[in-house]
């Protein structure tokens, strides 16, 4: 595209790739959805797909009504969408045909650049598709069939060819019969390849590719159909222990059938047993080579076959064991061949070191085959471990990591039960990951209520210092009325005329005073409601305590499990290991932070028991005062009936009055501490909030850290059916 960078064109061209390769595991999907182990509603992700799609056609009309026009538009919007809404997450192989950049690039209309370079790149794969035609090449499993049996045939052909007539010359090389007739190179050439041997080989071979094809035939069938589907796991495990018997018996048979023709008097004159040996050394090494490449041609069907469990029967005895056979075959090639070359120096009259070149040659020739064999032996292993390796990197990666992907099988050996124990790990894990976003969900919710209650605590005891206030101010009015009073009195006492105008006013004042104890009574009555109430909240507080701290626990063991489980994987499980500490750093933090709250919590239920005792005991002294103004009014009713005794009652209520006097100033002071221990009581309550909400952050910290492993879990669709 003119302007573009190299890395913006590197992403186009991935993305290009993507969507193609997309679009043909879509179609084989819809041809056959069984082989891929999910049933999928076609129609419904069609339907699903056309809003998104239509959103897109606004921006690219022009591509639309052509896909319209063209009779695709569905499959174009399910491909197109899928396209968009997902990661390149596989690599793939590179275009042939470069498809053209538009003239000029259109504006994004508020998408990211890399959503509208995909969307562009989607028009131009869907304009290419339309100029061929409206279609795009399907996966023909066909031609992979057909390929696979050709490779399958001619490589057995090959091999068993090579093992034959290679034992072939080197018999007739070291032939104690021909030495003695002192036949050249040329003349041995007939007894090399005798017609009677070709027609036993090529009989053997047909009868052996027979069984192999037969033997691998679900695999086969499954790969055109999708049916058969537990016979296909386990049909590449039978063949090897198939080749190796046919081989065995057609070696037995072909070797005793030509020694009865001869009449155990061959050409060669080597003896039965050791020609057998010789024979059936070398086929064994044969079927060892056809075994490793037949496997090694099978890899495309079982990647096809999308394997990721290990079911009970399904062990690969030949895989397992591969490396001692291929030692055994070696050895036994080698060992025979050795034999063979010390009767051959015993029976040859004529043997001379003129022969011990070539003989090192052949050694050499056989020491080649065994490394050979090595060879290809470690190439399917490593073959192995590299599409092994492959699919765990693409697990570990955050933006595919969900809990349908799995790691794909080969061969059901050591490498292919690690990952069928992987992908039972990943789900183990992604299900620890499950609880612990549920469990961090349960703290939050404990956390929003404990901030709830602490709001709702707050503001009652705001409520309480306010009224309390309102009492102390009062009571100070009071406690100046009854100075007053005071002074009342004294003139009383100087002045006798006046006693019944000053009782009057006295017998007012002291109805206003109980009055006021009365009103004084019932505020601090609620007052000491108000502070229970708060007590029965802070016990509430300690239950949402004790959720945290069952929370925390369960954290841990969460952790350690997790921590437990990282240490069984080995270096895949590092991560894991890592962020399990960090989950039981963080419920450690949370435990200090409840430990914390429960210390501040026992402290306001000390202030709060310690208040009521006090409030209390200013509810006492108020009932002994309301009491006294009682008292103090039938002082003056007896003042009013009898005024010529008012001088000595004036004493009396002088002496009640200072008695009120001094219980006011107590009741004061007990009011004032009341209202100073609320006040310290708000303070704690706003920390105890502040609390809240850090364990509040904890627990969406926890909860994003679990979010960070289980990306996508849930969303993608089930890549793999049990059949």
């Amino acid at each position: 595209m003119p302007g573009q960078s190299v890395t913006d064109e590197s992403v186009e061209r991935q993305g290009q790739e993507n969507l193609v390769d997309d679009y043909h595991d879509g179609q084989a999907g819809q041809e056959k959805p069984q082989r891929h182990g999910a049933e999928i509603d076609q129609g419904a992700a069609i339907d699903g797909s056309q809003w998104r799609a239509d959103q897109v056609g606004e921006q690219l009309g022009h591509v639309e009504t052509a896909g319209q026009a063209a009779g695709h538009s569905g499959i174009f919007h399910v491909y197109l969408v899928g396209y968009i809404v997902r990661d390149c997450r596989r690599s793939v192989k590179p275009f042939r045909d470069p498809l053209p950049a538009p003239a000029e690039p259109l504006p994004a209309r508020g998408c990211g650049r890399l959503f509208w370079r995909r969307t562009v790149t989607a028009a131009q794969v869907y304009c290419t598709m339309l100029a061929a035609g409206g279609k795009m090449q399907q996966p023909d499993f066909t031609q992979l069939k057909k390929k696979v049996v050709v490779k399958i045939a001619i490589s057995s052909f090959v091999i068993q060819f090579l093992a034959l007539y290679s034992s072939e010359i080197f018999n007739g090389l070291y032939n104690v019969q021909l030495n003695a007739l002192g036949l050249s190179l040329v003349e041995r050439l007939p007894h090399f390849f005798k017609p009677t041997i070709m027609g036993v080989f090529l009989a053997a071979y047909l009868f052996q590719l027979t069984v192999m094809f037969v033997t691998l035939r679900p695999m086969f069938q499954y790969l055109q159909t999708g049916e058969r589907y537990g016979q296909a796991r386990v049909a590449a495990i039978k063949l090897p222990w198939r080749l190796m018997l046919i081989q065995s018996g057609s070696w037995i048979l072909g070797v005793t059938a030509y020694y009865i023709l001869m009449q155990w008097q061959p050409e060669s004159g080597l003896p039965y047993p050791i020609s057998l040996s010789l024979k059936l050394a070398v086929g064994f090494v044969g079927t060892m080579y056809n075994c490793i490449v037949a496997n090694i041609h099978l890899l495309p069907i079982k990647r096809a076959m999308r394997i990721v469990d290990i079911r009970p029967g399904e062990y690969d005895r030949f895989t397992r064991n591969k490396n001692l056979l291929v030692v055994f075959a070696s050895a036994l090639l080698i060992g025979t061949h050795f034999i063979y070359f010390g009767w051959f120096v015993i029976s040859s009259a004529g043997a001379s070191l003129t022969m011990l070149p070539g003989l090192i040659a052949w050694i050499a020739y056989f020491m080649l085959v065994s490394l050979g064999l090595m060879f290809i032996s470690r190439y399917e292993y490593h073959q192995q471990l590299a599409f092994l390796k492959q699919h765990i990197s693409r697990l570990l990666d955050a933006s595919v990591n969900t809990r349908e992907d799995k790691v794909q099988l080969l061969y059901f050996d050591e490498v292919g039960e690690f990952a069928a124990l992987f992908n039972r790990f990943m789900d183990k894990f992604h299900g620890l990951l499950t609880g612990m976003t549920g469990s961090a969900l349960l703290l939050s919710n404990s956390v929003q209520d404990l901030s709830t209650t602490t709001k709702e605590v707050t503001s009652t005891s705001n409520m309480q210092a306010a009224a309390v206030k309102e009492v102390v101010s009062t009571m100070e009015d009071s406690n100046q009325i009854t100075q007053s009073i005071g002074r009342t009195i004294t003139e009383v006492t100087r002045i006798a005329i006046k006693t019944k105008e000053h009782v009057e006013d006295g017998t007012g004042l002291v109805q206003d005073t109980s009055q006021k104890m009365s009103e004084i009574r019932k505020k601090n009555t609620d007052t000491i409601s108000g502070i229970r109430l708060l007590t029965d909240k802070i016990r509430a507080i300690w239950d949402i305590v004790d959720i945290i701290n069952t929370i925390v626990e369960q954290t841990r063991i969460i952790a350690f499990n997790a921590a437990l489980e990282a240490s069984t994987a080995g270096e895949a499980g590092r991560n894991f290991q890592i962020v399990a500490g960090e989950i039981k750093r963080l419920a450690d933090s949370t435990s200090q932070s409840t430990a914390e709250i429960q210390a501040r919590i026992t402290e306001i239920q000390k202030a709060a028991n310690s208040l009521i005792i006090v409030s209390e005991e200013g509810t006492e002294r108020i009932r002994q005062g309301h009491e006294l103004s009682e008292q103090l009014h039938a002082v003056f009713s007896s003042i009013l009936d009898s005024a010529d005794i008012s001088a000595s009652s004036s004493e009396n209520i002088e002496f009640s009055i200072r008695q009120q006097a001094s219980a006011f100033e107590q009741i004061l002071v007990t009011m004032k501490e009341i209202s100073r221990g609320i006040d310290n009581l708000v303070l704690t309550q706003q920390q105890t909030a502040q609390t809240a909400e850090a364990l509040a952050g904890m627990a969406v910290s926890l909860k994003g850290q679990a979010a960070q492993f289980a990306v996508g879990a849930g969303e993608a669709e089930a890549t793999h059916e049990k059949h």
